[in-house]
């Protein structure tokens, strides 16, 4: 069943591209949820994690959002035995978190689970239209992550948002 209407018009064509890609994207992460974590934000902040040890308002501001939010997902993943805390010991107000061997695990996992799920979703499809889809939206990516740094009124908007 497709999500997206198909549009006719080539005035439509980049709405319909991007109805598309928010139904990829909103199905990606449907198929990420992992039996071990509840939600996919706290599976996205194991992620970021993975990158190594980070203060709490790092990991919101990588995340976009508030650090009472980072800290709820920490508490979660905390309970869970998949990272630890420590105090800074460049400010001890300010806490650090890292991925306990479970946690860098649980990693391992999901990203074992999502290359097999998507290695069969994509099993129909010729490799060539693949490595093409790819190129496009990869460029694509890019080129709005391009645009967004030129518009300061974007970013005065999500940090609103965000706040």
């Amino acid at each position: 069943m497709h999500l997206v209407e198909e549009r006719t018009t080539a005035e439509d064509t980049a709405d319909a591209l991007g109805d598309a890609v928010v139904a990829l994207v909103r199905a990606y992460r449907h198929a990420l949820r992992h039996p071990v974590a509840s939600t996919v934000p706290v599976l996205e902040l194991a992620l970021l994690l993975g990158d190594g040890e980070m203060r709490l308002g790092e990991l919101a501001a990588r995340r976009g959002v508030c650090q009472s939010v980072v800290s709820r997902q920490v508490g979660e993943l905390e309970a869970r035995g998949y990272v630890v805390r420590r105090p800074d010991p460049a400010d001890r107000r300010a806490g650090l978190v890292r991925l306990t061997p479970a946690g860098r695990e649980l990693l391992t996992e999901a990203a074992d689970t999502r290359r097999r799920w998507l290695h069969d979703a994509l099993d129909p499809y010729a490799d060539d239209d693949v490595r093409s889809a790819t190129r496009l939206v990869r460029a694509l990516a890019d080129e709005l992550d391009h645009r967004s740094t030129l518009n300061p009124t974007h970013e005065k908007a999500h940090e609103k948002a965000m706040s």
